[in-house]
């Protein structure tokens, strides 16, 4: 394996074992050891698709690309059936998975498929806005039913990122840009408890019910101070709704303080520079858009998360990867990490000046990072 392989691997395995520990913590005026035992039972599945991922012939990925697509949006549609499962105003889970998070796989396959297929024709509009419209369009559409705003706008993020580090012109994915805002702002519109935190965001003083979680959350971060209250000796953690979900951030940041929350972000980074550096070692232009799909989606929901919690963002539920209880998403991260490594792994390591005919958008041969 080599070194952007284990890097990789030491901050995802890092981040998951202090997801089990600030699990226990978080929960630990609750019924905590089942959650713990499920979320560990989560990790070890996760670790085995790793496994599987990683070794697999990538040339099977890029077969079964659109089988991937195509199964993913037929869960999407029975999650919407009466076979989902509606918790919380919502109707994400099917028979007690999230098809959501699969739908992220399923979407960075299927853009890496399409840019690297048509990426001499990413400039027209016809394939650039309309093609990656089309191919997008169908999943977001169906997640955005159920309805989950925070992923819909997190891969419609990755979309445009995709078509951009594929050539697309940024013209165009000003365009798609302003669609996706002008209907998700229709959306909120018609939507009373979405309102209700865009007005919290907004005009906090003025709506200090809807802002409560977000003050709850502040205040634990305040509390924690640079070294945190101590591993388990948090109070106000019990005050944040969805601590051990959505809000487990603030949770590190009480009990262990600003130093570990900065050991979080750079957790991130290091994440978000090895899928830079895996995407500009590829060859096949697959493999490069299809690193970077992954590392959008990783660094994407993270950024997500975290400016949500510290009131950068209006307050939208997504869960913080490698780290928020989520059985589903902790698999679906592992998948994702597990790629990523398969695809550091195929990279051949040659000069970029050697790489004729290759359309690697990070190819510069003065930042050529060694393994």
């Amino acid at each position: 394996m080599n070194r952007i392989s284990t890097v990789l691997l030491l901050a995802v395995g890092s981040l998951l074992v202090l997801s089990l520990t600030m699990l226990a913590s978080a929960t630990m005026l609750r019924d905590n050891s089942t959650w713990v035992i499920r979320q560990a039972v989560a990790c070890g599945v996760g670790f085995v698709v790793f496994s599987l991922v990683a070794l697999v012939d990538l040339k099977w990925v890029h077969r079964f690309t659109w089988y991937v697509y195509g199964g993913t949006a037929f869960a999407l549609l029975l999650t919407l059936s009466p076979l989902g499962s509606r918790r919380l105003g919502a109707q994400r889970w099917l028979f007690g998975t999230q098809p959501s998070e699969i739908a992220k796989i399923a979407l960075v396959l299927s853009l890496a498929w399409f840019a690297a297929r048509y990426r001499h024709r990413l400039t027209s509009f016809v394939t650039g806005v309309l093609g990656f419209g089309a191919v997008a369009g169908p999943l977001l559409a169906l997640i955005l039913l159920e309805p989950d705003k925070g992923t819909t706008v997190l891969l419609g993020g990755v979309m445009l990122g995709v078509l951009l580090v594929a050539g697309g012109r940024w013209s165009h994915a000003t365009f798609l840009a302003l669609i996706g805002a002008a209907g998700m702002a229709l959306t909120i519109f018609k939507s009373g408890y979405a309102m209700d935190r865009i007005n919290a965001f907004v005009k906090p003083e003025a709506n200090r019910d809807s802002a409560a979680q977000l003050n709850q959350s502040l205040y634990a971060f305040s509390e924690g101070g640079l070294d945190g209250k101590g591993l388990g000796r948090g109070s106000l953690k019990f005050k944040v709704p969805e601590q051990h979900t959505d809000f487990i951030f603030p949770v590190i940041g009480e009990e262990l303080g600003l130093m570990a929350t900065l050991g979080v972000v750079a957790a991130f980074v290091v994440i978000l520079l090895c899928g830079a550096s895996i995407a500009h070692r590829a060859e096949d232009p697959f493999h490069v858009f299809l690193a970077a799909g992954i590392t959008f989606v990783i660094a994407g929901q993270a950024c997500f998360n975290m400016g949500v919690v510290t009131g950068l963002l209006p307050n939208k539920g997504i869960a913080l990867p490698f780290i928020s209880r989520g059985g589903t998403g902790v698999v679906v991260m592992m998948a994702l990490v597990g790629l990523l490594v398969n695809l550091s792994r195929q990279a051949v390591s040659v000069e970029p000046a050697a790489r004729r005919g290759k359309a690697n958008p990070f190819e510069d041969a003065d930042t050529d990072l060694s393994q």
